[in-house]
């Protein structure tokens, strides 16, 4: 059961009449970040006898792979808030060339009465404001008196403000670069960072799944029931047969559930099973919903299938097996008769002779 971060498909297959019953269930997918902690979880939750040594060495790589998990975690929440500070930055470095632009408008402003002013006193090189004022009749002297003394005011206020504008369109353009080259150097650095955690991340992954096989345990197992919390098995209380919320579901592994409790004990089961045979106990069915019971129901003669609403594959404490365990008296079935019930997984009396179904083991926790 790889990680995935998006939805995958779950199936439950039945085998009547020699053929596969498929139910199709969502189920929820999982982030990079939680990969690491399940393996870690899983291994110390489940880890069997093993000589010391090798104890020692699993116990080293889950804390390498837990180390690892936190430090990306850490980055992780990190990034995201300071992104957001980047973002405000950008928002920021937008708002100041904005600025710049208005500042340059203002000036351009500026620009068109100082040059009139300068265009009218070349017009009267040799006498400047006196000749102007001499020129004409004593009324047009006195408005030009009165337009040159307007004149000089604006003068030297529009002198001022286009100095002050200036200025501040300076100042505003070395805020522009600085923010923007911050900003680059920022993206930069926590590109470079994530990507140094999750290369750890993934290595320590490997280390630790590399060790899981190298001492025969199964790292699919490990992962599907460090994920498995038990005690969601009490939001099933209340719920029908055969439409048990997915909250109260935890899935196997080959697309498979059973309910939480049920789950964590198959799967702590699984691993003795696949010390002893080197694979994982073979599937063919397990919790199994009122739609595909009643389909079953209709496909099987009375009696050979249980009555919809009734079956403990409804209740996701029945799961049928395969792979030799449906053999009645195979190594491979006394095996289960042996170690199952250590787990709560039995074979029910009424399975060995009415009707005779050997494949067929029940959860009694």
């Amino acid at each position: 059961m790889p990680f995935t971060s998006e939805s995958a498909r779950r199936t439950s297959r039945v085998p009547w009449n020699g053929e596969e019953v498929t139910l199709a269930v969502v189920h929820r997918g999982r982030i990079h970040a939680a990969q690491i902690l399940v393996l870690a979880l899983a291994t110390a939750l489940f880890v069997v006898a093993l000589p010391k040594d090798a104890q020692a060495g699993l116990e080293e790589l889950r804390e390498n792979a837990e180390a690892a998990s936190e430090a990306l975690e850490k980055a992780t929440e990190e990034h995201v808030q300071r992104q957001e500070d980047l973002e405000e930055a950008q928002e920021e470095l937008v708002g100041t060339l904005h600025q710049l632009q208005q500042t340059e408008v203002e000036l351009g402003e500026m620009r068109e009465p100082l040059a009139r002013l300068a265009s009218t006193l070349y017009r009267q090189p040799d006498g400047g404001m006196l000749q102007m004022l001499v020129d004409g009749s004593l009324e047009d002297d006195l408005r030009m008196q009165s337009y040159a003394a307007k004149l000089s005011e604006d003068n030297q206020v529009l002198i001022q403000d286009a100095t002050d504008m200036r200025q501040e369109q300076v100042s505003l353009a070395g805020e522009a670069q600085e923010l923007q080259t911050s900003t680059q150097l920022e993206q930069a650095e926590l590109a470079a960072e994530v990507e140094q955690l999750r290369e750890q991340s993934e290595q320590s992954t490997e280390e630790l799944t590399s060790e899981l096989e190298s001492q025969g345990l199964d790292p699919e197992t490990y992962m599907a029931a460090a994920d498995c919390d038990p005690a969601a098995a009490a939001s099933s209380d209340g719920y029908p047969n055969g439409l048990l919320p997915d909250e109260a579901l935890c899935e196997l592994y080959d697309g498979y559930f059973l309910r939480a409790d049920a789950a964590v004990e198959f799967l702590e089961l699984n691993m003795e099973y696949v010390e002893k045979f080197g694979e994982n106990i073979c599937i063919n069915s397990a919790y199994r919903d009122l739609p595909n019971q009643h389909r079953v129901y209709a496909e099987q003669p009375p009696g050979f299938a249980a009555v919809p609403g009734t079956s403990n594959h409804g209740l996701g404490q029945a799961i049928d097996l395969g792979c030799g365990i449906q053999n009645f008296r195979s190594e491979r079935w006394n095996w289960m008769e042996e170690n199952g019930a250590r787990y709560n997984w039995v074979h029910p009396s009424w399975a060995k002779s009415s009707p005779f179904e050997p494949w067929h083991w029940e959860y009694e926790g």
